[in-house]
This record gives C-alpha cells, structure tokens and sequence, in this order.
C-alpha cells in the first residue's frame, strides 16, 4: 500500500542538521503512513553516509553532481509515491505529530492546494519572513530601504515577510519555504520546481505557479516546525548574496517583464540602505554580505 506522504530533504554539505531532523520525525510522525526521501546534492561532509548509517529506513539518493535545491526536489518527487508531498529542510525538526496536523488538514479541505505550519525559531519563538508575500518592485524597494525591518509591524512596510501579522489565526498565504506540504497533483500541475533558480526563489516561482493556477495554500497555526537556518546558505554568504539577486531578477524577468526588471534592479543597485541598519550578525558576517553588494554591482546588469 502505497504512502499517504512523502517527506521530502534535500541535502547539501548539511551533516550537522539532517540527524536531527530525520530523529525528530522518526520519534514524532508515526501515525500517519508516510516514506522519508533524502536527495543529497553530491556533499563532500559527509552527509549521506551518516544518512545511510543512521537512518536506513530513509531512501536515499545520491546526485553525482550538486542540481541545487529545485533540481534535487524533482528528482526525489520522481521517486515519491505519497499522494501529498511535503518539501522540507534539513535544518528543520519538530516536536510533535507535523505530519499529522498537515494531512489531517488536507484530508479535511478537498479544495486547498497546500498548507504551511507555523515556523518557530530554535528558541521557541515566532520565525518571521518564513511566511511571505509574493514579491513585487513595491516590497523589494520597502526591502533594500530598510523601511520594511524599521517599520516591521505596518502592513505596507512589513507585508513581504509579514512582520505586521501575528501568526495565531488560519488564513491563506502566498508563499513558505523551509517546510510546505502540496497535493501530488498541485506540485505537478505547477511544473515541480524550475531547475533554472540553482539557489534561492525556486519555491518562490513553485508558489507562484501554484497561485497563478487558482491554487491557495493554508498557514495552520496549530502545527509548528522548528528551523534553524539555512547551514548551507552560511557557508559562503557573498557569493550567496550574488546568487540571491540573480535569482530575483530570473523571477521579475518572467513575472513581471523587461521594464519592471530593469526597475528591479535600479532599486538593488543604489538602496543597500538595509545594509546600514543595526542587526543580530558578526563584523564578519556583514562585511561579507557589503562585499556581496560591491561584487554584486558589477555583475548585476548582465542577469
């Protein structure tokens, strides 16, 4: 009898989240029938032996060569056999029956695309931005302005990540990315994941096609993940602030035309005002990311 859900990990380099990850869903998400498929990106850390070793009850699939994240996705969802999938990171983990809360919703809402837990930071706390908009030119100039982390509880200013919104109510969203539960048929109607975006803003034209289809996903406050952080979005993060932008000017380029990108990219290129603001990083960490923007101006009008 096949699964009822698929789970979904794709791995990079990401030895010191995945057992933690693959424990937590091995100790709690046992009531409903589910398989756990892990697509390791060609790590060099040692991730996919300890998978192996550890966890024999995964399946396990090795890439010969990093695809990136979308990439990796389309080919474990190859493999899938669950009627839903859920897309989730390897720096994620729970306590309690995820699984059960996600499928048990959709069991019960014929007509929901998807649905999304509340995301919780390792502290317990409320993950803002794990919940967004879909981006536009008006959220990505509050965004590079600095008005959208000075002002994070307005509406207009806070809209992209939410800040304004305290995540106690059910509602549709637009857009989750470290952990999403689809409808099989939703993730293929969509096209599964653009492998075009190598790095960040795959799920994001993944919720795009979703809701351009008439689809609507569900935030369900009475489920919650924990996530940490991408690991391996840290490991080089100037090089990862240039991939960042590429990808978003992949995105306005298709959805939102030559003239609106051009825009787009005037406001990444003369707002880094967000670099300016106080913020919870190392000297280093943001010494990276300024000379991300330096790099990042010299290569922006060729994406």
């Amino acid at each position: 009898m096949p699964p009822e859900l698929s789970i979904i990990i794709v791995t990079y380099n990401s030895r010191h989240d995945i057992a933690r990850c693959l424990a937590s869903l091995q100790q709690f998400c046992r009531s409903v029938a589910s398989e756990i498929i892990v697509c390791d990106n060609a790590s060099a850390d040692g991730t996919a032996e300890l998978v192996a070793r550890a966890f024999p009850f995964v399946k396990l699939l090795r890439l010969p060569e990093n695809r990136g994240f979308g990439g990796a996705n389309n080919a474990a969802a190859q493999q899938a056999h669950g009627r839903y999938l859920l897309l989730l990171n390897p720096d994620t983990w729970v306590d309690g029956d995820l699984a059960a809360d996600l499928v048990g919703f959709l069991n019960a809402n014929p007509l929901a695309s998807g649905c999304v837990p509340k995301h919780l930071n390792p502290d317990g706390s409320i993950q803002f931005g794990a919940i967004r908009e879909l981006p536009t030119l008006e959220t990505l100039f509050y965004e590079r302005t600095g008005l959208a982390r000075v002002f994070p509880k307005s509406r207009r200013f806070g809209r992209y990540w939410m800040t304004w919104w305290n995540h106690n109510e059910q509602r549709p969203v637009q857009q989750a990315g470290a952990c999403l539960a689809l409808r099989r048929e939703v993730f293929e109607a969509a096209g599964g994941f653009d492998e075009g975006y190598f790095m960040y803003f795959e799920d994001v034209e993944l919720c795009h096609n979703v809701a351009a289809a008439g689809g609507k996903l569900y935030f369900l406050p009475g489920a919650r993940v924990y996530h940490a952080g991408g690991q391996s979005a840290r490991q080089a993060v100037a090089r990862n602030f240039i991939a960042y932008y590429r990808s978003l000017c992949r995105y306005f380029r298709k959805h939102h035309g030559a003239g609106r990108l051009a825009i787009a990219k005037l406001i990444v290129a003369a707002l880094p005002f967000d670099r300016l603001l106080p913020a919870p990083q190392s000297w280093r960490s943001r010494w990276a990311q300024w000379r991300g923007h330096a790099l990042l101006l010299l290569r922006l009008w060729s994406f």
